[in-house]
């Protein structure tokens, strides 16, 4: 028997490749956003350093640069020293801390290339964090376009369907680059941990995200999220185009719906695993299990309670 050609066998497992496709999107962007490629720490490393509930305080990264200049420069001869060179050391470390306050602030500046860096972060983690809680609905509208008068181009409007989606976190992202750029040049955040430093702002971010929980808003975009068949029977669009608007449109209900669970990552750390990997986990629940309905709320009582106790 002779071989099928490829493109025809290719074409009769859509499904399967639509399921890769969207496998090798999130492992790529998941391994991206581990390696930290173009940060100064990898996302593995900082979430070493800040474990899982710390707030470091706006001097603790520059603290940890001094231990380290200090442990460096001080041979064990140095402990018995008089008090002069302990003077000498004391004006040396003052020298250093205003040194190192200097690389702070430049480090707070983001040139052009950091802010591409910073949004490419921001991106790919949200893909990496998002499209797997989307997939049932990407999956069914490529089953429905088969079925239908455009089954050949099933294929091309479902990673358009994608692209849209995507281009409403692309949206979040340089929101998120911004708020994170204004946040380290207030101090707020570290340029080096991507966290909040202050136990304010981090409370009122816990408050907001558990308010937000309760709100009309939230239910109307997290029931269209939990209900994809109904989305897509009225949202539906012919065409290239109206496939990549329909997941411009879907994805404007998911932000709707996480968008204030996005911003605790500024409360935990951006890069933070611990964080990531637990709001990706919650939101595909909260998405993908409708009859833990109940959950959302739960959530929003333990957040505020949460951000209560930081700032008292």
């Amino acid at each position: 028997m002779g071989q099928k050609p490829v493109l025809p066998v290719l074409l009769s497992r859509q499904n399967w490749v639509v399921s890769v496709s969207l496998l090798l999107v999130v492992v790529l962007s998941g391994i991206y956003t581990f390696l930290g490629i173009g940060m100064n720490m990898s996302a593995l490393d900082m979430t070493r350093m800040s474990g899982i509930f710390s707030m470091p305080d706006a001097g603790t990264s520059m603290n940890m640069d001094m231990d380290g200049k200090m442990g460096m420069s001080m041979p064990s001869q140095d402990m018995s020293a008089d008090s002069n060179t302990t003077k000498d050391m004391g004006q040396n470390q003052s020298m250093m801390q205003v040194d190192d306050q200097a690389a702070m602030q430049m480090q707070s500046s983001w040139s052009f290339n950091t802010t591409i860096l910073m949004f490419a972060m921001w991106w790919l983690m949200m893909i990496a964090m998002m499209v797997p809680s989307a997939a049932p609905t990407l999956l069914l509208f490529h089953a429905l376009k088969k079925l239908g008068s455009e089954a050949q181009r099933a294929l091309p409007q479902t990673y358009l369907f994608l692209l849209g989606y995507l281009c409403a976190w692309a949206f979040f992202s340089v929101a998120a680059c911004l708020l994170q750029a204004q946040l380290e040049a207030e101090s707020l955040a570290s340029p080096i941990m991507m966290q909040s430093t202050s136990t304010y702002l981090s409370g009122a971010l816990l408050v907001m995200a558990g308010i937000y929980q309760f709100t009309t808003l939230k239910n109307v975009c997290l029931d269209k999220c939990r209900s994809p068949a109904e989305f897509l029977a009225e949202n539906t669009r012919k065409g290239e185009f109206g496939a990549l608007i329909m997941g411009l449109h879907h994805g404007v209900f998911c932000l709707g719906c996480c968008w204030a669970l996005m911003a605790l990552l500024f409360v935990g750390g951006v890069m933070n695993l611990y964080w990531i990997i637990g709001i990706a986990i919650y939101v595909a629940i909260e998405k993908l299990l409708p009859q833990l309905s109940w959950l959302d709320k739960v959530l929003g009582v333990l957040l505020i309670g949460a951000g209560i106790l930081l700032i008292v």
